[in-house]
């Protein structure tokens, strides 16, 4: 394993999140989110293109029809990533203006889940929500502070989620029929991390790749939970990660300077770019909306 993380992007964002890997179109796609921008950068190429966001970005996912679903403040929404047009789905929290959405991603079935996440402090006001294929929204889950790390494992019976203020991972049983999670457990516990556990990527050992941010590290557990391995970042806030390029050999690191002050920042300068390392695993290619 190469675990050295080289950079890609000197993308410079403020709160970058939200990786998604495009197969079809070999495009990064990843958002800042307290910039409302959405970047498109091309593998191949290397040109980062940027598009505005109508409001603060927190969640990003591929659909089958080529366009994006994205979590925003203002609710659910289609991105046509060619034009930049913004289409309005539906608002979960109506009632929560105070509230943005954030970390999204479609399970194995393709529903698209989302967290919620309150933009005026750690509250337990969040709520993790499940958008059936057909348009409805149903609430999985209450009283969540930081909704974070979601991911299906490969055997596409089980669902790993976390509540970052926890520092716990949990794992559900997941019923693909139904999108019901039930059973949860505690599947990692990460007390000892200096930060919070933040993004997450899986690879095909069904090991999970876990950003930590504020303590300057992605973390690999294997399927038993069990940590494995280690990238050290030249940057504390890292948000998160996921397996990219034509075959999904390399893992893409996102870092922030979300909560650094003016002398982290200096210390920082690569803080808000993109790095890549090849950890010798492959990852699983992306679930779609559909």
């Amino acid at each position: 394993m190469n675990l050295e993380p080289k950079l890609l992007l000197a993308a410079q964002t403020e709160l970058g999140e939200c990786p998604v890997w495009d197969p079809d179109r070999g495009v990064l796609f990843f958002m800042d989110i307290t910039g409302k921008k959405l970047h498109a950068y091309d593998w191949s190429t290397g040109e980062d293109r940027v598009l505005e966001l109508p409001a603060l970005g927190g969640a990003l996912a591929l659909a089958q029809d080529g366009r994006l679903i994205a979590g925003l403040q203002n609710g659910i929404h289609w991105i046509d990533p060619e034009s930049g047009t913004v289409e309005f789905i539906i608002d979960p929290e109506p009632d929560k203006p105070d509230h943005r959405l954030n970390e999204g991603k479609c399970d194995p079935e393709g529903r698209f889940w989302v967290g919620s996440i309150s933009t005026l402090g750690r509250f337990p006001t969040g709520c993790l929500y499940r958008l059936e294929k057909e348009g409805s929204v149903t609430t999985v889950l209450n009283e969540v502070r930081v909704p974070n790390t979601l991911a299906w494992l490969p055997d596409a019976r089980h669902m790993v989620f976390a509540d970052s203020e926890t520092k716990q991972i949990w794992r559900f049983q997941y019923d693909a029929g139904t999108g019901v999670i039930s059973n949860r457990e505690v599947f990692i516990d990460v007390g000892d991390f200096t930060g919070i556990p933040d993004g997450v990527a899986v690879d095909t050992e069904s090991g999970l790749w876990i950003a930590e941010f504020g303590g300057g590290a992605v973390h690999r557990f294997s399927a038993e939970g069990k940590r494995i391995g280690k990238i050290v970042l030249p940057a504390t806030q890292v948000t998160s990660c996921v397996f990219a390029g034509p075959d999904l050999r390399h893992l893409v690191i996102i870092t922030t300077k979300r909560l650094l002050d003016e002398d982290g920042r200096k210390s920082q300068p690569h803080s808000g770019d993109l790095f890549v390392v090849e950890p010798g695993v492959r990852g699983l290619p992306p679930h779609v909306f559909q």
